[in-house]
């Protein structure tokens, strides 16, 4: 692996840390849902080993993190939440609200 290999596997590695801790979970549940054990994800978010596309795509799956923000760290800006709710099942409308009152929740009990 090359330098150049190695530090982008750090920054998509700081980007998969900071995404699930605003996310509010544990790094034993992104293990889980990555089906590694806790010790090999953990090298996932310091950058020793990098992210399969398959993992990126369970990620997207299941948690709708951007691929794209992970590789590049470029955000997609242009979220519409009334044209999302608009557009979704009631099954997709749910887990949305669920996960933004968790991702309230967890803000509200970072210290100021």
């Amino acid at each position: 692996m090359t330098e150049e290999q190695k530090l982008i596997n750090v920054q998509i590695g700081k980007r998969l840390q900071t995404v699930r801790e605003n996310m509010g979970y544990t790094q034993e549940a992104f293990a889980e849902v990555l089906s590694v054990d806790a010790g090999h994800y953990q090298k996932l978010e310091r950058g020793l080993y990098g992210l399969s596309t398959d993992k990126l795509l369970t990620l997207y799956e299941r948690y709708r993190i951007d691929p794209t923000y992970l590789i590049t760290g470029e955000k997609n800006q242009t979220f519409d939440v009334e044209l999302f709710l608009a557009n979704c099942d009631r099954e997709e409308r749910n887990r949305f609200i669920e996960r933004m009152l968790a991702y309230m929740g967890q803000l509200m009990l970072q210290p100021k």
